[in-house]
């Protein structure tokens, strides 16, 4: 008996339909278990060769050659449409009905091909859910030939003509693919009868009737565990019970997927080796961990990791998310390939930067990072001379327009990706996602593996990006969350949801009742009395300073000198001095008001097992941006500052709650939060320690999101050249974005009508960010494309808005009025750096006003810019806001003492008491991230200009706070150096390379603190910047034509 078949496999559409994970893989496996095992031969239609076109002319040719005594198996995996048709290749949504393949054709096929047993295997479905394998197609986009008979009665028909048809579902159920398998449903079990699973064989044969009631038991009671997702088969035919030879994996069959697919790992870390992990690698990981845990485990068995897949990883603080991240960016190594971790914030960064280069530099792995700082490695990551890359997300959204190269690394690894809900960064996460989805299917698309916090309702999102979900809820130390009020009960919950209570404190006297932050002190006291270390998260900077610096005179514990000693000399700003204060109490604070290094020293030293610090009062900054755990972690606050008081998110409570427990050295982490009583106490559980996370949500659904970025996003997508980028590009974006996926899936309209998509982008062409051709207000424009200023904000990720106020301020002021004063002021207009901490206005706001306004024009800035800048005195300090940032950066790169920036910005009415007036060195870090767009924007708007060395310059300036003759030194050094060393040379008169070179070398040594380390770094930087310097003048005085 001679054996045909036709095997389809679709996993990427040429529409943009939802793209599978299995479906080829199902066809592939399928067609080679048969080819090894029976006389004959099978065609294989994969993706782009499964055209409607091409699975027809197959169909006929087999109906020519077929005969009455062959065995046909025909076999369909990828996506059914709603009413009974099957989505080939070339499927277009826009016209179903010429381009799907309805199964009125399919069975018309089919019973023109002769058999003595034919199999029609479709895993697929119909139903028009939210499945796997089903097309979001409204109901009425499509009618069949024969008025839209339902996909069963179709099906019967199919049954009745003398074949036998298995199908993955039946009417209104949903047909799923399966991680764990790598295969969807119907097709693993239907494998694994055909290998002679006992349920399927009965006297050494497979007996088709046998195999279809295991595969339909199977399938059904897989599903089972999952109520609301049934997947029921359909199966029948009138053939007689036909039988096959048990197969076995042949050569074929072995070379495919499923052949070549190493066992199982184990927890322990030698079983990586079969994943081709370096020995070297997993020597290391032995070192630092010992074994796998679950969670990674889980990624690896489950996720397929190490095969490839993307992955979407959903667990807890302290669950090991990392080392899921790092056991694929090692596989990529392996292979030769680069990869890239992602991060929401600089600190993280450079944290991981150094764990990195210190665990993964001996074996000859380079490390390198890119934050937009100027000690970034860029050279060596636009060279791909590194192994592992570790950037911001900005940092890599804003290089991907002009080197979408760097999407070729084997594996990106997206950290804390639970940031797309965040209206912050939310919609760059979801473009550059939106980008990678675009592109999947190519063959540089890099693997992606999500981390995140527990999620609520993760499988959408997973689903949307084509990964393979994985959760876990098994911390390295459990986690006891509750709440202490008054009484000294802690009534708390531990992971598996048990209640319990304990007394933890002696309730409180009526004296105690009307103190501030009583409960909190009395909490910390208790558990540092029990030798625990804590973190305490405050609501305000001003809140956690004063509890600071009374937990420090009242808990009475020894001073942390090796951290006070770890902190630079500093400029004497008050942040600083409060913090000194705190630490001869044992005690610090963390916030944005010290700087990047002073956080760091605090980090490393809190973060020591033996550290001196027992009590660190944070603001949620510790919680965003840095990993950090304590024994406890006590939350005073649930709302943010902001006017109204918007209260925390489960989301971020757990995050700060997850910082409790320090694997290793506590059985158990400990949460708690104060409250005011029994009603506060019953609110703070419900709302909080008993919630689950937030669903995953796109904030592009948010009203408040500016889409007109997207669109720009949209025009500037690494996948396509931009000479072949068009308006229909826009429309298939946005199609593409989370949003719209989960405005499909939940049945909901359009989150982009065509009409709001074509007015906005008819004003993008007028304000000139494109450029296009517009015929009428209902038409798209012809020939889209960006302009440069469309491209500078898509790599700068500032909104449209703050663009259009930086061009228009700038548009007012001649060229030769662009001056280092006014591009700081223009930076301020920016919607990015608002901070109302900045804007509280004093009594004589009026006053002040006026004051603020001419410091500005004093030091140069231009009268349209500042005008734009201040307005109009305004009682709500907006004005006053904006300025006393603007005049705190142009100190700061004057190389003032802070101290100095904040007696000049704070309110003169306080004199004997001067506040702290914002975040100054934040703020200058902010105003550094975006200096060199502003410089951008103002050759755009005046290419005429000499800006001479500013462009250059400047933006060091910034992050330095340094005087501009010392930049080219800052440049060339080889070890970072703190600002009190570029302000001792400047102070001294010391500031330029020159003069440097030209300084006494013990005065050199007393000007830098009399560090030789930094005295050698300091005289090195400015020999190799002078060089330069005359390099480039002896270039100038060359006449051209002449070398």
């Amino acid at each position: 008996m001679k054996y045909h078949g036709i095997f389809v496999g679709i996993d990427r559409y040429e529409s943009e339909f939802a793209r599978l994970r299995f479906a080829k893989r199902d066809a592939t496996v399928l067609s080679a278990l048969f080819d090894d095992n029976l006389e004959g031969k099978s065609t294989l239609l994969l993706d782009d060769g499964a055209t409607k076109e091409k699975f027809v002319t197959e169909m006929r040719h087999l109906a020519a050659v077929s005969t009455e005594e062959d065995f046909v198996v025909i076999a369909f995996s990828g996506h059914g449409i709603t009413g009974g048709s099957l989505a080939m290749y070339d499927t277009q949504p826009e016209g179903l009905a010429v381009t799907a393949l309805p199964l009125d054709d399919l069975a018309q096929l089919t019973r023109g091909i002769r058999a003595r047993a034919l199999l029609l295997v479709l895993d697929c479905c119909f139903s028009g859910h939210a499945a796997d394998k089903v097309l979001h197609i409204p109901q009425d986009g499509y009618t069949s030939r024969n008025g839209s008979v339902s996909a069963t009665n179709r099906l019967d028909e199919l049954r009745e003509v003398g074949y036998f048809v298995i199908a993955a579902s039946g009417r209104d159920q949903e047909a799923f693919e399966e991680q764990n398998f790598r295969h969807g449903l119907l097709s693993h079990y239907l494998i694994r009868g055909l290998l002679g699973h006992p349920e399927a064989v009965d006297d050494g044969k497979v007996h088709i009737l046998k195999l279809a009631h295991y595969v339909f038991k199977s399938v059904s009671s897989h599903r089972r565990s999952l109520p609301e997702r049934i997947q029921n088969p359909v199966l029948g035919g009138n053939v007689s019970n036909f039988s096959l030879k048990i197969f076995t994996p042949g050569l074929r069959y072995l070379s495919t997927a499923d052949g070549t697919r190493p066992k199982d790992v184990t927890a322990d870390l030698l079983s990586l080796t079969a994943y081709k992990i370096p020995t070297s690698v997993v020597e290391v990981w032995q070192d630092r961990i010992g074994k796998l845990n679950k969670l990674q485990m889980d990624a690896i068995n489950e996720g397929a990791l190490l095969e490839g897949m993307n992955v979407l990883v959903s667990a807890p603080t302290s669950t090991g998310k990392t080392m899921v991240g790092e056991l694929s960016a090692m596989r990529a190594v392996a292979e030769g390939k680069k990869a890239v971790f992602l991060l929401p914030s600089r600190a993280l960064v450079n944290e991981q930067y150094e764990r990195f280069r210190d665990l993964y530099g001996p074996l000859g792995i380079r490390t390198i990072r890119a934050t937009g700082e100027l000690r970034d490695q860029m050279a060596d990551l636009i060279n791909n001379q590194f192994e592992l890359a570790v950037l911001t997300y900005e940092k890599f959204i804003g290089l991907l327009p002009r080197r979408p190269d760097l999407l070729g690394a084997g594996v990106l690894v997206i950290d804390e990706i639970q940031s797309l809900m965040l209206p912050e960064r939310g919609p760059l996460l979801e473009t550059l996602l939106t980008w990678l989805r675009v592109r999947d299917g190519l063959a540089d698309t890099p693997q992606i593996v999500g981390l995140s916090a527990v999620l609520g309702k993760p499988e959408e999102f997973a689903r949307w990006f084509r990964a393979n979900l994985v959760t876990g809820t098994r911390r390295g130390v459990p986690l006891l969350e509750g709440v202490t009020g008054p009484d000294g009960r802690y009534r708390y919950r531990d992971q598996q949801g048990n209640e319990s209570t304990e007394q933890l404190l002696e309730p409180a006297s009526t004296a105690e009742l009307a103190e501030d932050d009583w409960l909190v002190a009395r909490l910390v006291s208790k558990l540092v009395g029990l030798g625990q270390q804590v973190i305490v998260f405050r609501g305000t900077r001003g809140q956690a300073r004063k509890l600071a610096r009374s937990l420090a005179c009242t808990l009475g514990l020894p001073a942390a000198d090796t951290t006070f000693k770890a902190l630079s000399s500093g400029d004497g700003g008050r942040t600083t001095d409060i913090l000194r204060t705190c630490l001869d109490g044992g005690v610090a604070f963390h916030m944005a008001d010290l700087s990047p290094n002073e956080r760091r020293v605090l980090e490393v030293s809190f973060g020591s097992p033996d550290s001196e610090v027992r009590v660190l009062v944070a603001t949620t900054t510790l919680a965003q941006g840095v990993n950090l755990p304590a024994d406890s972690v006590v939350i005073c606050e649930l709302e943010h500052p902001s006017p109204g008081g918007r209260p925390y998110s489960v989301s971020e409570y757990k995050n700060m709650a997850g910082r409790a427990g320090r694997l290793g050295l506590v059985k158990q982490g400990r949460t708690i939060i104060p409250v005011r009583g029994a009603a506060d106490a019953d609110r703070k559980w419900q709302q909080y320690v008993q919630a689950e996370p937030e669903e995953v949500r796109s904030v592009l659904l948010e009203p408040s999101t500016d889409i007109r970025a997207v669109i720009l996003a949209a025009l500037a997508e690494p996948a396509v050249p931009a000479h072949h980028r068009s308006g229909p590009d826009i429309e298939r974006f946005m199609a593409a974005t989370f949003a719209a996926h989960q405005a499909r899936a939940s049945g909901s309209a359009d989150p982009f009508p065509s009409t709001e998509v074509r007015r906005m982008v008819r004003q993008l062409v007028a304000t000139g960010f494109l450029k296009g051709t517009t015929n009428s207000p209902e038409e798209m424009p012809k020939g889209l494309a960006l302009t440069d200023l469309g491209s500078l904000t898509v790599r700068s990720g500032l909104c449209v808005d703050s663009v259009t106020a930086v061009v228009e301020a700038l548009s007012d002021v001649p060229a030769d009025g662009i001056s280092r004063a006014t591009l700081i002021c223009a930076a301020q207009l920016t919607s990015e750096l608002n901070d109302v901490r900045f804007a509280l206005p004093p009594r004589a706001s009026y006053r002040e006003h006026n004051r603020l306004a001419a410091w500005l024009r004093e030091r140069g800035a231009a009268k349209p810019v500042i005008s734009r800048l201040m307005s109009a005195p305004h009682k709500s300090g907006v004005g006053i806001g904006h300025a006393r940032r603007s005049i705190a950066c142009l100190m700061w790169t004057e190389g003032i003492r802070l101290a100095d920036i904040e007696r000049a910005i704070s309110n003169p009415e306080k004199a004997t008491r001067p506040e702290i007036p914002g975040p100054i060195q934040h703020a200058v870090q902010r105003a550094a991230d975006v200096i060199a767009t502003v410089v951008e924007i103002a050759i755009h708007v005046h290419p005429t200009a000499d800006l001479g060395h500013l462009p250059d310059v400047l933006p060091a300036q910034l992050e330095l706070g340094i005087v501009a003759g010392l930049v080219p030194v800052a440049w060339h050094t080889e070890i970072p150096l703190g600002r009190p060393v570029y302000l001792g040379l400047a102070r001294a008169g010391l500031t330029s390379p020159a003069d440097i070179l030209a300084a006494d070398p013990e005065y050199l040594l007393e000007c830098v603190g009399g560090g030789l380390e930094q005295q050698r770094a300091v005289r090195e930087a400015a020999v190799a910047a002078k060089a330069e310097e005359d390099e480039v003048a002896l270039r100038d005085l060359v006449p051209p034509g002449d070398g």
